[in-house]
């Protein structure tokens, strides 16, 4: 800890923020950027973006627009919580970083951590006519220097366990950047799963406590989920949550930790947590970058809470229908992908209930994407349908399936 009390005793001479100023943020996360140099337009990339969830041929676009739209905001600070990469091509990653030097030449503080496609990716590919064809990936240590200006060279503190790191915000604010992916564990595939080692764990308690003894406040970032965002994701899609969720997230808030930006699943929805102790820890979870809903965030964060506001890019010139289009490639995928869950569950329903059940719970699970989800009138008849199909009444106007607060514009007080 010696770095971080050498910096709180350099605070005591420097007056240049002020406590109760807000600070301005950027949040993306989940780009899946691959570089325009390994990819044509091909049947090879044509057919990846049908049968993936990643619209990976338009995200560099998407890309291009969210960071000029920053590059002409008053952001101080930019948040990528991980996946920056379709799957962990070394030029990607090169090239995504020289992307975002016109914010550093503006004074942005960027910040990134790594997720489960970013480091040691055995898959990483180039896209070639109707082919896909091996190109480097990256280590832990092309990745730190790769990305040496956006946290790692600054950081305060840096975790010998992971790729972990403190950085300052401001003069009362640090970020904990959590590195949880399973990168050393990788052979033959990558692991979609995240978690956090003990010795990082250990880490972190100790970071947060010195948080807590200086009177700073903390938040967090990391690229899997620190609590539940739909009802049963533990279950369902348990993944797409850190290992041992519900310990960590009564423990970071019990520490003092108010927020934690997180991404993963690509939906934009915020999650509070409340620990057993009665401490509030909300999961930010922003959208990808690399299909429907194209989500972006602006928050100002101060010691009383925090001013979340969403943006999402609904068409490129090249694309004027993007939203409209990889909505409905996104109803499809899901629909697909709800009845191999539940068969591969061991549900054995007739096809007519199985059809139906996927129905509702794809488009739940489309709105879901957005945040601020409310059914509406088709989701309402196909629930309609499906009740009467299992012959189970249900009362329409009473569900809800949206955990609060509210996900894409909101004020959270700490």
């Amino acid at each position: 800890m010696k770095q971080i009390l050498l910096y709180i005793l350099s605070l005591l001479f420097t007056t240049s923020v002020l406590a109760d100023e807000p600070i301005k943020i950027g949040v993306i996360t989940d780009t899946h950027y691959l570089s325009e140099k390994l990819m044509d337009d091909g049947y090879a990339l044509q057919d990846y973006v049908q049968m993936s969830g990643k619209n990976i041929k338009d995200a560099p676009a998407v890309l291009d627009k969210v960071l000029d739209d920053y590059l002409h905001s008053d952001i101080q600070v930019l948040l990528v919580s991980g996946d920056m990469t379709k799957d962990g091509e070394k030029k990607s990653h090169l090239d995504f970083v020289n992307k975002l030097k016109p914010l550093q030449n503006k004074g942005v503080k960027i910040f990134v951590i790594p997720g489960n496609h970013d480091i040691n990716m055995p898959g990483a590919v180039e896209f070639k006519g109707n082919k896909a064809l091996p190109v480097p990936n990256v280590t832990p240590e092309d990745f730190t220097d790769i990305y040496a200006s956006c946290g790692y060279n600054s950081a305060l503190l840096r975790d010998t366990a992971s790729l972990s790191y403190v950085a300052s915000l401001d003069t009362h604010t640090w970020l904990v950047a959590i590195d949880a992916a399973r990168y050393k564990e990788y052979k033959t595939r990558s692991i979609s799963g995240g978690k956090i080692s003990a010795d990082t764990e250990k880490w972190i308690v100790e970071v947060l406590d010195e948080a807590r003894l200086q009177n700073v406040n903390v938040i967090g970032m990391m690229h899997w989920g620190l609590t539940e965002h739909i009802v049963y994701q533990s279950v369902f899609f348990k993944d797409y949550l850190v290992d041992d969720w519900k310990r960590f997230a009564n423990l970071f808030a019990d520490k003092g930790m108010k927020a934690v930006f997180t991404g993963h699943f690509h939906s934009n929805d915020i999650s509070a947590f409340t620990s057993d102790k009665g401490n509030t820890i909300y999961d930010i979870e922003t959208g990808t970058l690399s299909g429907y809903p194209f989500s972006y965030r602006f928050v100002e964060l101060s010691e009383k809470g925090m001013d979340i506001k969403t943006k999402n890019v609904t068409s490129l010139p090249d694309n004027p229908a993007l939203a409209v289009d990889d909505k409905q490639r996104m109803q499809f995928l899901s629909h697909k992908l709800t009845i191999q869950k539940l068969k591969g569950m061991g549900y054995n329903l007739p096809d007519d209930v199985l059809n139906q059940f996927a129905d509702v719970l794809s488009q739940i699970f489309v709105l879901h994407l957005y945040g601020d989800e409310k059914p509406d009138e088709k989701l309402k008849q196909s629930m309609l349908r499906l009740s009467k199909v299992m012959d189970s009444p249900m009362d329409i106007e009473e569900l809800h399936v949206d955990f609060p607060p509210a996900d894409n514009n909101v004020r959270i007080v700490f």
